[in-house]
């Protein structure tokens, strides 16, 4: 063989390989570049990712935020409604209690005056009108007795049912108007005439 063929043969032989070596360099510069191109559109996705997570952590911290506020705000009114309705029944309790208080001292001076009456019939006066005296007048006397210590009797327990029925009016008055004002969504209250 020849030199020639030699020759061409080894120089057809290292172009072949340097083409080869070259597509080689040509491919690992490629990936290099779609690594990178890769990694830096990944970077970009990774921050927008990340903005987006801060952005909708820091939106949700203001609405927990305003509703935390609302529920405070909405938590004073109702504590300022109790404390209102709470007012209200100590003024209905001191009112009725003085009312109260009222009744007992004319039930006491109906009671004082009955016991007077009692006393002057006791010590022989005569409680019945005019100056004429009846044969049968120990049985009046202890009848009208009788009759005066049952309507103080009446009055004492009349008192102290108009007084518990008060009581319990203004209860539901101040109960009505606590479910009213501070609790949520509640029916109105069905009114009874008392």
């Amino acid at each position: 063989m020849s030199l020639r063929v030699i020759a061409a043969v080894v120089l057809t032989l290292a172009v072949v390989l340097g083409v080869r070596a070259w597509n080689v360099h040509l491919i690992a510069l490629g990936d290099a570049q779609g690594a990178e191109r890769v990694r830096g559109e990944w970077h970009l996705a990774e921050t927008k990712r990340s903005a987006e997570l801060m952005q909708a952590e820091a939106e949700a911290g203001r609405r927990r935020a305003l509703a935390e506020t609302l529920a405070r705000e909405d938590e004073q009114a109702k504590q300022i409604q109790a404390e209102r309705i709470a007012r209200e029944q100590a003024q209905r309790e001191g009112a009725l209690r003085a009312a109260v208080g009222r009744a007992d001292a004319r039930n006491r001076s109906l009671f004082d005056t009955i016991a007077e009456l009692n006393a002057q019939l006791a010590h022989g006066g005569n409680d019945m009108p005019g100056t004429i005296k009846i044969a049968d007048t120990s049985t009046i006397v202890d009848a009208a007795r009788t009759a005066r210590e049952l309507l103080a009797s009446c009055s004492s327990r009349y008192a102290a049912v108009a007084a518990e029925a008060d009581r319990l009016g203004n209860q539901v008055s101040g109960l009505q108007d606590f479910v009213r004002t501070v609790v949520p969504n509640a029916q109105e209250p069905i009114s009874h005439d008392l």
